[in-house]
């Protein structure tokens, strides 16, 4: 584009420049590239949003990625230094005088640009409407289907980072291409790892978001990392331990009082020894079913209000080993085992999303969960240390782990789906091994348990008495 620069404005036009980081960083920009027309610094990301630009997650590993640094590198560029986040992508528009597109182009990954012909083209009096380039291949979809049906069998070749990226070759880029202005997201868990990551990607697509997580200092610093990566201002640092269910119908009223379109259950933990709740409860019993289940209990009339309501169950691949086992639940009487213990609310989650779906039946809200497939997260480094040193040079990345929760909650491509399990976009079994179903009664108990473990908080906030008032 700087070559081209005398091309573009005996077309009649000016070539302009706009980067995300601060002047001295367009100094360097200048000095490095030569670069002698305008050059403008938005630090606020004010044009960046506006024209729908987008972070690159997924795309890190597309297979033109290689090329278009060859050839970046062949043209006498460099990298130099990087401010702010590095994934932003860019764009190159030619705006008419009338403010209309002659051309719209939004990279998929770094160095993907137009042609510099195709600029040109633009610039001409008959150029047709706008239009976007879009570089897809049909190959790659069909290539990361096979790879797939080959590789899932074997665990850990699915979950792992190979897995992501086999699976990646079928993803569809345009369906993160969508602008989430006006939706509400609310992400629990927010203020790290996946719950981050989704909570990140959320605001980047335009969402106002509730960054909700147990430590004051830590969510307002999520809450303020995410503004200044997004230059998205609709977000808002909720203080929440999901494991309080007084402090969960104490928050969940205050959201319900606006319409909520996206409820992400990411808050988790997975403890070494057992630890009580407030109000007594083992603390993943609490974290993963009995204060997700109220939380989307009193969020319900909000989420209705909702003409295309998304609710999501960050469950784990760890489920599989296990089934429903209403036997000492709480781990009272026998010897705590937090990994079964995760394990076993993990597959509750399963279950639940599917009982949720079913209850929304005929509303606008659509119930799913996924597992990120073996993410490294702190959760992972704190409490599996083993498991993270012997598997940490395959384990995926944050943005990896949580893109299906984004797909989830944002893509038209999901709205459809209602009680499914996902793993990288598309629905998954739900068990691998016979012995792990579970019977309609569990079913069953498994919803009575979780209204018996609430009912007094979600009766207290509908200003209901509760039994106990009821006797007396």
């Amino acid at each position: 584009m700087r070559d081209a620069s005398d091309r573009i404005e005996a077309a009649g036009a000016k070539l302009a420049v706009v980067g995300n980081g601060a002047r001295p960083f367009a100094e360097a920009f200048r000095e490095q590239t030569g670069y002698v027309s305008d050059l403008f610094v938005d630090p606020e990301l004010k044009s960046y949003r506006a024209a729908g630009l987008r972070r690159g997650r997924v795309e890190v590993f597309s297979p033109r990625l290689a090329t278009n640094a060859v050839r970046a590198f062949a043209g006498g560029s460099r990298q130099g230094a990087v401010q702010g986040d590095p994934w932003q992508l860019g764009g190159v528009f030619v705006i008419r005088p009338d403010g209309s597109l002659a051309l719209r182009h939004v990279s998929r990954e770094a160095g993907d640009h137009p042609a510099v012909e195709d600029v040109l083209a633009a610039l001409r009096p008959d150029a047709p409407a706008v239009g976007e380039t879009e570089p897809t291949s049909a190959v790659a979809s069909i290539a990361g289907r096979a790879l797939g049906a080959v590789l899932d069998p074997t665990v850990v070749l699915s979950f792992d980072r190979t897995g992501f990226f086999v699976h990646s070759l079928g993803f569809d880029p345009a369906d993160l291409d969508v602008d989430l202005d006006g939706r509400h997201a609310v992400v629990t868990g927010a203020n790290q790892g996946l719950g981050l990551a989704a909570a990140t990607a959320l605001a980047d697509l335009g969402a106002r978001v509730s960054v909700v997580g147990r430590s004051p200092a830590r969510t307002a610093e999520a809450a303020a990392r995410i503004r200044t990566q997004t230059g998205n201002r609709a977000v808002e640092a909720v203080e929440l331990d999901v494991s309080d269910l007084a402090a969960v119908a104490e928050v969940g009223a205050r959201l319900a009082a606006d319409r909520v379109d996206v409820l992400i259950h990411n808050a988790g933990g997975l403890p070494d020894r057992r630890i009580e709740s407030p109000q007594g409860l083992e603390t993943t019993l609490a974290t993963h079913v009995a204060g997700p289940f109220l939380l989307t209990s009193l969020l319900a009339p909000a989420l209705e209000r909702s003409d295309d309501a998304r609710v999501v169950w960050v469950s784990s691949g760890g489920m599989y080993a296990t089934r429903l086992d209403f036997e000492d639940v709480d781990w009272r009487e026998r010897d705590y085992d937090g990994v079964a213990a995760y394990a076993q609310t993990k597959r509750m989650q399963v279950v639940l999303a599917e009982l949720w779906a079913e209850r929304f039946a005929g509303t606008s809200v659509a119930v799913n969960a996924m597992h990120p497939g073996w993410a490294d997260t702190g959760g992972v480094r704190q409490s599996l240390p083993t498991f993270r040193r012997v598997t940490r040079a395959i384990l995926r990345d944050v943005d990896q782990g949580a893109d299906t929760i984004v797909w989830l909650a944002a893509s038209d491509a999901a709205r459809a789906h209602r009680g499914r399990f996902f793993l990288d976009r598309q629905p998954r079994s739900t068990h691998y091994l016979p012995w792990t179903k579970e019977s309609d009664a569990d079913r069953r108990r498994l919803w009575a348990l979780c209204e018996d473990l609430t009912a007094s908080f979600a009766a207290a906030r509908a200003g209901e008495p509760d039994d106990d008032e009821e006797e007396a």
